[in-house]
């Protein structure tokens, strides 16, 4: 999360200055448009003092303690203790300097008279827009100890769902590493011992494959190749974010990657279950579809499903249905069409909250199935890989010693 300072002008004239922490500019952009103000300036806040760096949380706060919190506040509200003296229990429990001064800024927004849900949205860091939105109509409904208990549940099931797709990469990732290894020793260490013991036999030419491979350990050795190789990463990084600073070509970068054998149709599914997840426990807490969809959008990492859910909200507001407007806007098909016709279902019935919740277990089903599956799909791939490069290197290492004995 990186600090940003703003001036913006509000609605009814008067000019705004604040600070507000965030992933990206963009969801500053965003919030400040949410609360209908007109940007003038936003700026990334880079003075960071020595205390505030010792502070930092190296990427955010763990789930399980997010989770904690959530269930601790629906307990103490369920007891009857006021939600104020609930934020002032949780900040004297907090171990870390950092949670306890987002404690304490929670505390002076709810003394001030907001609402907790406000206060969440204001100091960030605890809550996603989506869970933010459940506790606001938590809040709304008096039920804000039963929502707090949904956020808890929701942030787990995210959790499990993501550590099921870690727990699948975690072999093949294994075995890259140890085969990018294995090849690095062998064209650091061995190649340059046949050069040598094949140079001392009187041969002056080394085979074109050997010398391939001692023309490139030569070339790694190199000390000016470690900033070559820096300096290339860094420049894709940076054209790649260039790229895709405009809308337009962050569809695109999405339209290639569900394209992507085997991993295309599971981030498809993952994208899926998400959708049908938030939007059947939106709607069940009382929001608005219209709000609903457009919070969904916004929540998806995926920016062709997030545009195609936003264009779809912008049609139920001219008066189209859901189904409808989804098939409308199915942009490569996207979403499915057993989908489109459940949600059809779901309109007609009446029962959209349980359509969806059912069509989220099932995509979860299948995401579970695929990433239990990951590894035999990536067995045949790793085996063509493992299995070409040892014949390549096995070539590269006894080419020139069945030369030199006069084999061939």
């Amino acid at each position: 999360m990186a600090a940003y300072s703003y001036i913006a002008v509000s609605s009814s004239g008067n000019k705004i200055e604040g600070k507000r922490e965030a992933a990206t500019r963009d969801e500053i952009v965003e919030y400040l448009t949410r609360q209908n103000m007109t940007i003038i300036t936003i700026k990334e806040d880079l003075a960071v003092g020595l205390k505030n760096l010792l502070n930092i949380e190296i990427g955010g706060m763990p789930l399980s303690e997010r989770v904690l919190i959530s269930k601790q506040l629906s307990t103490m509200i369920s007891a009857g203790i006021p939600i104020i003296q609930a934020i002032e229990i949780l900040k004297q429990q907090a171990e870390k300097e950092s949670v306890r001064k987002k404690f304490e800024e929670i505390y002076r927004i709810i003394e001030s008279g907001s609402p907790l849900s406000k206060a969440f949205q204001k100091v960030g860091g605890f809550f996603s827009d989506v869970q933010i939105n459940l506790i606001a109509a938590g809040e709304k409904s008096g039920n804000l100890n039963e929502m707090l208990i949904k956020v808890a549940e929701d942030m787990e099931k995210g959790k499990n769902l993501k550590g099921k797709i870690v727990g699948a990469m975690i072999y093949p990732i294994i075995i890259f590493f140890v085969l990018i290894a294995v090849v690095a020793v062998m064209i650091l260490f061995m190649i340059p011992q046949v050069k040598e013991l094949y140079l001392s036999l009187g041969e002056t030419e080394l085979p074109g494959v050997t010398n391939f491979l001692v023309v490139l350990g030569e070339t790694i050795g190199k000390p000016s190749t470690l900033f070559i190789l820096i300096g290339s990463i860094a420049a894709i990084v940076f054209l790649y974010k260039s790229f895709t600073q405009k809308k337009e070509n962050k569809i695109v970068v999405a339209r290639i990657k569900l394209k992507i054998p085997i991993f295309g149709n599971l981030s498809m599914k993952i994208q899926l279950t998400e959708f049908c997840r938030l939007l059947s426990m939106l709607i069940k807490s009382g929001i608005p579809i219209v709000e609903a969809l457009e919070i969904v959008s916004r929540a998806l990492s995926n920016k062709l499903f997030s545009e195609i859910v936003s264009n779809s909200r912008n049609d139920i507001t001219k008066g189209a249905s859901l189904s409808l407007a989804l098939a409308k806007n199915n942009d490569k098909a996207a979403f499915p069409l057993i989908l489109i016709k459940m949600i059809a279902t779901g309109e007609e019935s009446g029962k959209m909250d349980v359509v969806m919740d059912d069509m989220a277990k099932y995509y979860e089903a299948e995401v579970e199935q695929i990433t239990g599956n990951l590894t035999k799909l990536l067995e045949p791939i790793i085996l063509l890989i493992v299995g070409g490069l040892v014949a390549f290197m096995a070539v590269a290492i006894y080419l020139p010693i069945y030369n030199v004995a006069n084999i061939f």
